[in-house]
């Protein structure tokens, strides 16, 4: 049996992109926002062949990131993504500390309803661009070192208290970094009024293989190039007013895990919609 994990990877940024390419739109003129923050404190990581590998030094990531959507028209909805990180790395033999802060990778999507009916299709892209900050002298980035441009398609529905929805989409990224093939999705139902328990299935795996990951000096175990993972993770929301505003939660536990630490991990959410 494959030991499971909870991996930085699925931060809550990937949770964000799930909710961008759901296949639900906002009506025009209707928005969304949320505030997030999640945690990762991890001293070991996963390399290129999914081996497990200590590490001699204590990494801290805290995100703290705005998510928001807006309806354009009845069909068009856009999405955009702010991030903030703090990244600290404590030497253990050397007894030192290295940090750095600033914005991660900024991210504004399209989506567009292909089909409103019994099942809701809908398209669209996400955009990450390369606005990461990094510390030249420690070599510290805050995000992927590259932009990553995102097309997917995303097919769901609802019914009563139940939904469910798939997504497929293939990022192209540049500045040598591999493209990959990703696939997520959800199952929720409402257990109780205004509160729901999710299902999540989570995947992101290379095409290709290029250079950055052992090219360049900003690639953190983080934000690495070459990542792959397959997931299952648990997502609670609770609605205090109903389509006015709540409270999220989310942790997700992945094998198959490769060029990436291996944490614990809570993210923890705010929204309004408006």
């Amino acid at each position: 049996m494959k030991k499971i994990n909870l991996t930085l990877v699925l931060t809550l940024l990937s949770i964000q992109l799930s909710l961008a390419q759901s296949p639900w739109t906002r009506d025009k003129g209707k928005a969304y926002v949320q505030l997030g923050l999640t945690g990762l404190y991890y001293n070991q990581t996963a390399d290129e062949n999914g081996k497990k590998q200590d590490l001699n030094e204590n990494v801290a990531d805290v995100s703290l990131q705005v998510y928001s959507e807006y309806g354009l028209t009845n069909k068009l909805t856009v999405n955009f993504i702010l991030p903030y990180k703090s990244v600290s790395v404590e030497n253990e033999f050397l007894n030192t500390t290295e940090s750095h802060s600033g914005i991660g990778n900024v991210s504004l999507g399209l989506k567009y309803k292909l089909s409103d009916k019994n099942w809701k299709i809908s398209s669209g892209i996400m955009i990450s661009a390369n606005t990461i900050s990094k510390n030249k002298t420690n070599f510290i980035a805050t995000g992927f070192n590259a932009s990553t441009f995102l097309p997917y398609i995303s097919i769901g529905k609802s019914k009563n208290k139940l939904y469910y929805y798939g997504n497929i989409g293939y990022g192209y990224m540049d500045n040598n970094y591999s493209d990959f093939f990703r696939f997520n999705g959800e199952i929720g139902y409402e257990v109780i009024p205004k509160g729901h328990i999710i299902l999540g299935l989570e995947t992101k795996n290379n095409i290709s293989k290029e250079s950055a990951f052992t090219n360049d000096v900003y690639s953190n175990l983080s934000t690495s190039d070459r990542q792959n993972y397959n997931a299952i993770g648990l997502k609670l929301n609770y609605e205090f007013s109903k389509d006015k505003f709540g409270v999220n939660f989310a942790g997700y536990g992945a094998f198959d895990i490769k060029n990436a630490p291996l944490a614990p991990t809570l993210n923890f959410g705010l929204y309004s919609k408006f």
